[in-house]
């Protein structure tokens, strides 16, 4: 029930985004940007048009590269045999971020490298998968796969966000953020100006009662469209501040959102300039113009983790607080 619930909410949300872009094209360039701009010159609505189409074209092209790149860590057959440096499982103390049990049928899909000379981090065993899975991966019950770095499950675009798409995720909830609070004020402006006249009433402007009328015929589809917008806009745009702020913020420190919300003793050595490389690739900057995924490639795999280690001390602060807790 709970899973055919999230499947039609995130049917619900990808629809929107279908019918609202097409929608804020057809609005903007052919009758706000021109209408608002108007007085200032032909080159100046020229430019603005230029402008929004740039935003909606990184928007689209982030939100499809967040879906359609997949997080996940797919299990194959490179090593049926589970064997580490010392022939046992790697050690248990990383049970905050990886609730891992033992390999009891000896059986795997991935191959165990020697973590002793390099890794600081342990690997895991999902049982869901019945595979061993690297540092930061963590099991999805909605996409039910393991995801590398799993950062968090996003329902307004419908699957996980991971190590391979968290750097187009970020992109899109600036874009988002941009154009729907941009976007939302000349909307507003357009409304203001050329369709205020034409309503019977201010309690029009409302979204419910402007669809009702508009459904009436009392007002006309366009202007009603508009009024939608407006609400949309502005919900977007807080979505994507939300979003793009806590993103950036985690990112910069080099850590995840299921690590900040589980509490996971993460300590992570690389300075912000390296943790933004990892999630963006080189020049990741430029990101903020367009996806730059074939030219600057993530330094990191999502499987090793250099300077990225276990804090000791805050995990036996947390052993102890939950030592006390029991008692």
């Amino acid at each position: 029930m709970v899973n055919s619930c999230v499947l039609h909410f995130q049917l619900f949300v990808r629809g929107l985004m279908f019918f609202h872009i097409p929608c804020l094209i057809y609005t903007f360039l052919w009758n706000i940007v021109p209408y608002l701009f108007e007085e200032y010159g032909t080159w100046t609505v020229y430019y603005m048009n230029v402008l929004v189409a740039f935003m909606l074209m990184n928007l689209v092209a982030n939100w499809s590269a967040t879906i359609l790149y997949d997080p996940s860590f797919a299990k194959t057959k490179d090593n049926p045999f589970f064997e580490n440096h010392n022939g046992d499982s790697p050690p248990d103390h990383f049970t905050p971020l990886l609730e891992r049990s033992s390999n009891k049928n000896g059986l795997n899909g991935h191959c165990v490298y020697d973590m002793a000379s390099k890794e600081a981090l342990p690997w895991g065993f999902c049982e869901r998968c019945d595979m061993d899975i690297p540092p930061r991966a963590n099991h999805c019950r909605v996409c039910k796969k393991c995801v590398l770095k799993r950062d968090h499950h996003c329902f307004l675009v419908g699957n996980c966000v991971g190590f391979k798409n968290q750097r187009y995720f970020i992109m899109m909830n600036f874009y988002l953020m941009a154009l729907g609070w941009f976007g939302g004020f000349l909307t507003f402006r357009y409304i203001q100006f050329a369709v205020w006249s034409e309503l019977n009433s201010w309690a029009e402007l409302m979204f419910p009662v402007a669809i009702v009328q508009g459904i009436l015929g009392n007002i006309k589809l366009f202007h009603m469209l508009l009024i939608f917008l407006v609400f949309t806009e502005i919900f977007f745009g807080f979505i994507g501040f939300v979003y793009f702020t806590s993103q950036m913020t985690m990112s910069a420190g080099g850590v995840t959102l299921y690590e900040v919300a589980k509490k996971v003793p993460i300590k992570n050595n690389n300075t912000m300039n390296n943790n933004m490389k990892s999630i963006f690739g080189d020049f990741w900057v430029l990101n903020f113009i367009f996806p730059m995924t074939l030219v600057f490639r993530q330094r990191d795999d999502g499987i090793h983790w250099d300077n990225v280690k276990i804090d000791h001390t805050k995990r036996n602060k947390q052993l102890l607080n939950q030592k006390k807790a029991n008692e």
